[in-house]
């Protein structure tokens, strides 16, 4: 186990109480790289209006401080990780970093690229429930309160949802993860006012756009989006279920149906980056075994999961075997990537998640094989210290005066796939 020294401890307490302090530089940080135009400084303006409204409303925006001084140690994450039995030594530094480096403001952390708010609470409630953790618990309640905070505030100001959509659907990822643990009616509602504002938005443009981008310019592409719309859904059909669930099964069959029809190629058996884009990506084709794993979790229709299958099959020629990554090419050329040797963490975890639903739908122990090695990948290339950092560029982890060297939120991302590993076994149905 990984053992810190007290002057790291004191160091990180330090840090951390600097880090609250800061809370208005990390809002402002927000802002940063946004051109101000007179449109941009409109809406600059009605967000802060909405904003201010709901700060001043009791019990809408208002953060509540969940953790105490004592889970600011890290005594207490050495039981943590003996709870975890892939990649334990990794989990326990990983996690140290996130909460103890990272600051938490207002139930967010900062440097997540929205991915903390789905993951944080998912794996910090799951893996504190199971260990009755008071730490851990306390840490994902604040980014839960956190969560229900943001989709409020999109409630109340549409400007605001819109702008801030990406981290509107991981909030909403994060409370579906989290419902089955306390079944709250409110969390519910909250859940149900994101998805019935992106799914008829996603259906007026005909359920696979092609046009499609992210909405900060990050090359992540129509079938990959569009996936995760169906695997939002199917997890919601699949953890809250309740008089929606069915609804919300049939949309996401709907989708996958869409992508199938505007961006699967037959002849390869792999899903395109777009109709325009026909280089073989790892993105959207990870994307799509899990929305098509989910769905035959949903519906045990044999067609999705032998699709599922399929389409990992056909994903090879982007594995490196000599390191056990899969080369993830789809931000390369936008990092200065000089050769094909190239993958993102995001991507890699995502393509775990992928193999241990192929796993768990079929019983074939390859797939939880090839999981691990992709996660051992991770853990040896990728990390640096208590962090593991986004790519590995041209033989090389990215460094840290590189452009996107650190995601807290991919670092939440891959605690929650060393927990989710830990329970990892076949369905009964699994064919």
């Amino acid at each position: 186990m990984l053992s810190v020294a007290a002057r790291e401890r004191e160091r990180r307490t330090r840090k951390r109480a600097s880090a609250h302090s800061s809370a208005a530089d990390v809002h402002s940080a927000t802002w940063k790289g946004h051109e101000h135009d007179r449109t941009q400084v409109v809406a600059t303006v009605l967000l802060t209006i909405c904003a201010a409204f709901l700060i001043g409303c009791p019990g809408m925006f208002v953060f509540q401080e969940h953790v105490d001084s004592a889970c600011l140690q890290t005594d207490w994450m050495t039981e943590a990780a003996a709870a975890i039995e892939v990649e334990a030594d990794t989990f326990e530094a990983v996690l140290a970093t996130v909460l103890l480096d990272v600051p938490l403001v207002d139930g967010n952390w900062a440097e997540d690229y929205g991915d903390a708010r789905f993951y944080g609470p998912a794996v910090l409630l799951g893996l504190g429930r199971e260990l009755d953790n008071r730490c851990l618990l306390a840490f994902g309640q604040a980014g839960s309160e956190g969560n229900r905070n943001l989709i409020r505030m999109g409630q109340w100001c549409p400007l605001s949802f819109w702008q801030q959509l990406p981290e509107q659907v991981m909030a909403a990822y994060g409370l579906i993860e989290t419902y089955p643990y306390e079944r709250r009616a409110d969390d519910l509602e909250l859940i149900d006012a994101v998805l019935d504002r992106v799914n008829p938005a996603l259906e007026s443009l005909g359920l696979y756009p092609n046009e499609l981008t992210h909405p900060e310019g990050t090359p992540y592409g129509p079938t990959t989006l569009t996936a995760a719309a169906a695997v939002l859904n199917l997890r919601y059909a699949l953890q809250v279920g309740g008089p929606r669930g069915a609804e919300r099964a049939e949309y996401a069959l709907r989708v996958i149906d869409a992508v199938n029809e505007g961006a699967y190629d037959a002849e390869r058996g792999i899903y395109r980056f777009s109709v325009a884009v026909d280089q073989l990506r790892l993105y959207p084709n990870a994307m799509m075994i899990v929305a098509n794993c989910l769905a035959y979790e949903a519906t045990e229709d044999a067609r999705y999961l032998e699709r599922a299958r399929a389409t990992f099959e056909n994903i090879q020629p982007l594995k490196d075997p000599r390191q056990g990554n899969y080369r993830s090419p789809y931000s390369a050329a936008s990092a200065g990537a000089r050769t094909e040797d190239y993958s993102t963490l995001s991507s890699q975890l995502y393509l775990v998640t992928a193999l241990c639903l192929l796993y768990e739908s079929t019983g074939q122990a390859h797939y939880e094989r090839e999981a691990r090695s992709v996660l051992r990948f991770v853990c040896t290339h990728l990390r640096d210290d208590g962090r593991l950092v986004y790519r590995w560029i041209d033989g090389r982890p990215v460094g840290p005066s590189e452009s996107v060297y650190y995601c807290s939120g991919c670092n939440f991302q891959a605690l929650y796939v060393m927990w989710y590993m830990t329970h990892l076994q076949p369905v009964p149905n699994s064919r």
